[in-house]
């Protein structure tokens, strides 16, 4: 896709490369724009609009610097990106990322004479990849919507991408009936089916799963209108439409009442500045897809931060000009999060007011972001608040149990997923609250009530996901280890190719003698498929220890750790201190088991690693046995040629 690469590539200042040829062919018709926009920057530094200064950083200083634009978003400092796309327009760098910056803060403040010079100074200039994905928007500002309309770029845009940016412009200007008539057009060419919860392995499901968030986001903007325009029949199938994809959504919820009632959505209409905010919001989630894909299919090692740093630049900038986009809001919150930046979640996710069907969502957000922190009491204050609020949302009051868990207070998570369970009717429901709640009880230490949650869970529900739960849970039980086996080799038998279904039954095979060589074997089949999954890799890494073979043991799970190193895996760090002290590494060792204790390990875990480090290894070390032969497959296979 033009623009998408345009802008990936612009992090790595190789947009204006990328541009070259059109640029020269170009370069008398803008040399006067870049001059204009490089004299302003030069003579006139300014403030951003208040609008993008909104998360950034209380007294921050007007001169901070940043290593590069990743590390002002993990602070979700857009107000600096703001200020240094200025001062890289003034040094000729004209890059993708930096023109989106200014661009959005010239539209914002109505500066509409700037943003046109802005595209126009951009790589590829006015007919270029990053003009195509924003004049429309500002030819809508201009006034002139209908040509708004015409040049966004169709070709440039997997759908329904092509068709959202059309019907967000006619929603920016208030013309509803033709976004209406934008929005059902573009619903009846989608593929409205969900996929499903196996591994995708047909192009038809892979391409389900890529495109299940731009189906759900740009069906319920289609509901959106057609609630405001009181055509109550189609509005409530294109929420029905979203809640077969997300069952729960709370803003979908709240406007099905709302329209129950003959009351608007929730959502205050568009004009041009939110509809510019809500089409970055659908171009951050494309090209933090496009760029995690390509990383996976390039097989490159994760180095932990953001997936996507032109995805999360439009993010952040999305969520500022499109003040009540809650949901994605909470995305982006925990897009920082996960990338290491407390402050800069935290900032985010204050901006979602106590009165959004979204408050207690945040709330949950922010105890994430105090466990991350250390600051265990005021997670809980945070989880409190939410389950003060929850009301009827009985998943809002089973994450509330899940961060007790976190926080190592399973007296207070059993008795919250014991209220949640209380309002849930559906099985598929009643087994998800099961399974959260066996998780509890292993993390706490009571290993037969995890074993016969999970059991319930199960009966009610084979989805893979409660059935690798299950595998999970029950490995650990000596009691249910054959019922757990026999339910992972039912998932290996339907992928055998899975990375994933691999992994779970090899490991849970490994956790005793008997299955040990067959386990061997299907975790190097694992390994082979997936030499980026942390996971497989230690897994294999202790089936070498548990057949005495320490060095490649070692190997492997140093492999994994540093592949988990952005995320401390506890497991994985107790798996290390174990071969470092078989090798006579007894320093090494105490520091990977301390290291496991600060991950926050389950109960069984913390008491074995508490006397790891006081006492070492008190067990006799693993005989050294011969290495299982093994038969890699060419190509995809089946169960019985291992």
């Amino acid at each position: 896709m033009r623009w998408q690469a345009i802008l990936a590539a612009s992090i790595a200042a190789a947009a204006g490369v990328a541009g070259a040829a059109h640029a020269q062919a170009k370069a008398d018709e803008r040399g006067a724009e870049r001059a204009t926009l490089q004299q302003t920057a030069l003579t006139d530094e300014r403030a951003p609009n208040e609008t993008l200064r909104r998360t950034s950083p209380p007294n921050a200083a007007a001169d901070r610097t940043y290593e590069g634009p990743e590390a002002a978003l993990l602070e979700a400092d857009v107000d600096y990106l703001v200020r240094e796309g200025r001062r890289a327009i003034a040094r000729g760098d004209n890059t993708a990322l930096w023109t989106a910056m200014v661009f959005a803060d010239d539209l914002v403040s109505g500066r509409n004479a700037d943003a046109r010079r802005t595209l126009e100074a951009a790589p590829g200039g006015i007919s270029g990849g990053i003009a195509d994905m924003l004049e429309p928007f500002l030819l809508a500002a201009e006034g002139q919507v209908d040509r708004g309309v015409e040049r966004v770029a169709a070709d440039s845009l997997p759908a329904p991408l092509p068709e959202v940016a059309r019907a967000l412009v006619f929603e920016g200007a208030g013309r509803l009936p033709e976004a209406a008539a934008v929005y059902a057009l573009m619903v009846e060419d989608l593929d409205t089916t969900p996929p499903g919860d196996s591994e995708p392995r047909t192009p038809e499901e892979f391409e389900r799963v890529l495109g299940a968030a731009r189906v759900t986001n740009s069906v319920y903007r289609a509901a959106l209108v057609h609630h405001r325009l009181g055509r109550t029949a189609e509005a409530r199938r294109y929420y029905g439409i979203v809640q077969q994809f997300a069952p729960r959504s709370a803003d979908v919820i709240a406007n099905l009442a709302r329209l129950d009632a003959g009351q608007p959505p929730a959502e205050a209409p568009l004009d041009v500045k939110s509809a510019t905010g809500r089409w970055m919001l659908f171009m951050a989630e494309y090209l933090t897809q496009s760029e995690t894909l390509q990383a996976m299919v390039a097989q490159v090692d994760p180095t932990g931060g953001l997936q996507s740093t032109s995805g999360s630049a439009l993010l952040q900038v999305g969520v500022l000009l499109a003040p009540d986009a809650d949901d994605w809001r909470l995305y982006a919150a925990q897009q920082v999060l996960d990338a290491g930046g407390e402050d800069g979640a935290q900032r985010i996710i204050d901006l979602v007011p106590a009165s959004s069907v979204f408050a207690p969502d945040a709330e949950i957000v922010r105890a994430s972001i105090e466990l991350e922190r250390r600051n265990d009491a005021a997670a809980m204050a945070a989880a409190e608040r939410a389950l003060a609020s929850a009301g009827e949302r009985w998943s809002i009051i089973a994450s509330v149990g899940d961060i007790y868990r976190r926080a190592g207070h399973a007296d207070r998570a059993i008795p919250a997923f014991d209220r949640a369970l209380g309002m849930v009717s559906e099985p598929k429901d009643r087994a998800d609250v099961l399974g959260w709640r066996a998780y509890a009880h292993r993390f706490g230490g009571n290993i037969s009530a995890a074993t016969a949650d999970m059991r319930a869970a199960y009966e009610l529900d084979q989805s893979v996901d409660t059935r690798l739960l299950y595998v999970s849970i029950l490995m650990d039980d000596p009691r249910g280890w054959r019922d757990g086996i026999q339910v992972a080799r039912g998932l290996f038998a339907e992928q055998p190719d899975s990375t994933l279904r691999l992994n779970a039954l090899g490991y849970a095979l490994i956790q005793r003698p008997e299955g040990l060589e067959e386990g061997y074997r299907l975790l190097w089949r694992g390994f082979n498929n997936g030499q980026q999954d942390y996971a497989v890799i230690d897994s294999l890494g202790w089936a070498y220890y548990q057949l005495g073979h320490f060095e490649q043991a070692r190997a492997l799970i140093e492999r994994s750790n540093d592949l988990s190193r952005h995320e401390p895996n506890a497991e994985v760090l107790d798996h290390l201190g174990d071969v470092y002290w078989r090798l006579n590494r007894r320093d090494e060792a105490r520091t990977q088991w301390r290291a496991a204790l600060e991950a926050r390990p389950d109960a069984i875990r913390r008491r074995d690693l508490e006397q790891k480090v006081q006492r070492g290894l008190t067990t006799p070390a693993p005989r050294t046995r011969e290495l299982p032969q093994v038969s890699l497959p060419d190509g995809p296979s089946q169960r019985e040629d291992l």
